[in-house]
Formats: C-alpha cells, structure tokens, sequence
C-alpha cells in the first residue's frame, strides 16, 4: 500500500506493509495506541493550566474513546 504524507513543505511517498497474520494486526494495533497514548500524554504535560484540569482533560479523553469504541 502507498500512502502520501507530507512533511514540511513537500510530499514523501510511504510504502506500507500490512500485518498478514491475526498476531501482526494485534501486535499493530498494540503499537498505534501505546503511541498514542503517549502522544495524549505529552500533550497533557505542556498544557497551561492546573493538574486537576489536565486530569478532568483526560478523563474526558477517555471517555470519548471508550463511547466511541461502543459504537
């Protein structure tokens, strides 16, 4: 699969190869959240406001994900 991404100001080309066994496609989807996840979290850790703000964010977060994943 060929993906076009940008980067700066120009395109890259991406060649994807996808997970052919049951175990790659969980082992992806296990990378992509812990990445996710740590991208929440360093987002979370420069915000400018009070930790008790940040938690209700996050809880928040949570949420939504959990409602989404329901669906």
């Amino acid at each position: 699969m060929e993906v076009k991404a940008l980067r700066g100001h120009g395109q890259i080309k991406i060649i994807l190869y996808p997970p052919t066994s049951e175990a790659g496609t969980a082992e992806l989807a296990r990378r992509v959240a812990d990445v996710h996840a740590s991208t929440v979290s360093q987002r979370l850790k420069t915000l400018n406001c009070p930790t008790q703000q940040k938690l209700e964010l996050l809880d928040a977060i949570i949420n939504t994900a959990q409602q989404k994943r329901r669906e």
